[in-house]
């Protein structure tokens, strides 16, 4: 067994990706960037890749507190911009 995801509970390694579709930013809820999707830093890459650090294939999410996921308020990455008060949708 590898990694598992916080947020969905997969298995980072085994599943496609993370389970969770939106976030809440701000008081505001967003849908999240899927790997390979328009902003995302595979965009326009293979479509049969793997996010580099969650794992998650290209048109599934990223697994929670990936390196790689983009914020879909800001477009910077994720974990490291100045969005407040960020959390997955249903979760706090």
């Amino acid at each position: 067994m590898g990694a598992i995801c916080e947020l969905c509970g997969r298995d980072m390694l085994e599943s496609k990706g993370c389970a969770i579709s939106k976030i809440n930013i701000g008081g505001k809820v967003y849908k999240r960037i899927p790997v390979g999707g328009r902003g995302d830093f595979l965009e326009g890459g293979p479509k049969d890749a793997r996010c580099g650090d969650c794992g998650a294939l290209v048109g599934h999410y990223h697994h929670w507190g990936c390196d790689c996921e983009r914020c879909p308020a800001c477009g910077l990455q994720l974990i490291g911009c100045d969005c407040e008060d960020v959390y997955a949708q249903g979760k706090k």
